[in-house]
């Protein structure tokens, strides 16, 4: 016969139960309510944010976006719009002309001379992002064949590139302001920011080589990604200061990704028969072997066909070698 219960003993039991059952139920909807708001806060902080695409001026194509390749980066890491500025998220303000217009009062190119009149079927062969370890040899061919050309050349400050500099000018050809840093997120991002690279380049050309050059070439030519939203005030400002600039009709293709010696003579000497007159685009760096090694080729091919060469001179109509700037 089994002992029978306790009544006190019952009671104090479900009493102690249910005290205990009402607590963790507290417990329990309190810490729901501090996870929900949590997560809210949270979801608020760590919320992932859209994406802007970084204009790229490499070689491979992507034609989802017209052709240029494009990458996808994070908008908290700021990058360039269309102006090449960083993007704060609101539009900024245009300068004021007023601002940068009075830097560098020494920086004006003063009276250009009428050029020499020019031969028909002529080709200005123009070389870029030099000086670099081939520019005398580049010379050298050049003086061979008895022509000049024209060099665009960047900051380089070694005592190489300084020599090489001032083996250009003293062979007779024409030398140009290309960049100082050719950082074109830098230098597109204002006006202002173009006038001082620009300044520097000038003075670096003007002290190693005693000549005041009046004309230049833009990073990248005239129109690129980088300077959608400055291209037309830099322009405005740097004609007013009297400066000339060259983009090029001809592109010899050096510059592009799997470019060989033969792809650089077929491009050149095929768009030059296109033209009456031509620019040509080539690069001196380092690596353009190729270039070097085609040039007498291509010059003696083009001779024979009834072209003369020139370096290009201040008073050279630039219209025909410029790129259409976009309205802004």
């Amino acid at each position: 016969m089994s002992k029978p219960k306790n009544p006190k003993l019952t009671k104090r039991t479900r009493h102690v139960l249910i005290v205990t059952a009402v607590f963790i139920l507290f417990v329990s909807v309190g810490a729901l309510a501090f996870d929900i708001g949590g997560q809210a806060g949270m979801t608020r902080m760590a919320k992932p944010t859209m994406a802007t695409v970084l204009p790229h001026t490499g070689n491979t194509a992507d034609t989802s976006s017209g052709g240029v390749s494009s990458r996808l980066l994070p908008e908290s890491s700021p990058q360039p719009n269309s102006s090449g500025t960083k993007d704060s998220g609101a539009p900024e303000k245009p300068m004021d002309p007023a601002v940068y217009q009075a830097m560098y009062p020494g920086l004006y190119a003063g009276p250009i001379e009428p050029a020499a009149e020019k031969k028909n079927k002529t080709v200005y062969l123009t070389f870029d992002d030099g000086p670099s370890s081939l520019t005398v040899p580049l010379l050298d061919v050049l003086d061979r064949f008895h022509i000049k050309a024209t060099f665009f050349v960047v900051g380089h400050t070694d005592p190489q590139s300084v020599k090489a500099m001032k083996e250009i000018v003293d062979r007779g050809h024409a030398i140009g302001v290309h960049s100082y840093t050719h950082r074109y997120q830098q230098i597109y991002a204002t006006p202002a920011a173009f006038l001082t690279d620009f300044s520097e380049m000038h003075d670096l050309i003007l002290k190693n080589t005693g000549f005041d050059t009046k004309i230049y070439r833009f990073a990248g030519g005239s129109v690129n990604d980088y300077n959608r939203g400055t291209a037309r005030a830099i322009i405005t400002e740097m004609n007013r200061r009297g400066y000339v600039y060259y983009d090029w009709n001809v592109s010899s293709g050096d510059a592009e990704r799997g470019s060989t010696a033969q792809s650089i003579y077929r491009s050149t000497v095929s768009e030059v028969r296109r033209h009456n007159d031509s620019v040509v685009l080539f690069h001196n760096t380092k690596y353009k072997g190729n270039t070097l090694v085609e040039l007498p080729k291509i010059i003696a091919t083009l001779q024979k066909e009834g072209y003369s060469f020139d370096k290009l001179d201040p008073g050279v109509d630039n219209t025909p070698y410029i790129f259409k700037v976009p309205t802004q």
